[in-house]
């Protein structure tokens, strides 16, 4: 079964990554500066920025994250409003504070299980969610 990125993944979480999935990764990731996977999103659910951390995460180039939907890499937010009004869903945001666990996908189909944090972001008048992506459970793919 694919887990995505073994080595990323093993770093987060501090675990020793397996050699069998094993795919090396940028010195900028180890400098801390990309150490966890950041995901800028619309109010509509579109990705339009990630960070290099986000794009290892998901096993792609994080030029093809942008303009996916959210609901393509976490498939439990299909059914969840990302705002009410201006702001956040204040359920997110309950979920976010509990480090409540989503089902995590990556671009190559690898499934697991990510702490997901929802932050809201204000720009120029506009609301934008910061999403950052956990894996927590390495070793646990899903079915």
């Amino acid at each position: 079964m694919k887990v995505a990125n073994a080595e990323y993944v093993a770093r987060i979480v501090g675990e020793p990554a397996a050699e069998a999935d094993v795919k090396s990764q940028p010195e900028c990731l180890y400098g801390g500066e990309d150490l966890f996977a950041v995901l800028m999103i619309c109010d509509n659910g579109v990705i339009f920025e990630c960070n290099n951390a986000a794009g290892n995460l998901l096993d792609c180039t994080p030029s093809k994250l942008a303009w996916q939907h959210i609901n393509t890499i976490l498939p439990q937010l299909a059914d969840i409003s990302l705002m009410q009004g201006d702001h956040i869903n204040p359920h997110l945001r309950f979920l976010s504070r509990l480090g409540y666990t989503f089902e995590t996908i990556g671009l190559t189909g690898a499934h697991f299980v990510s702490a997901v944090f929802f932050n809201e972001i204000e720009t120029l008048g506009r609301h934008f969610l910061r999403i950052i992506l956990r894996p927590v459970f390495p070793n646990s793919a899903l079915a």
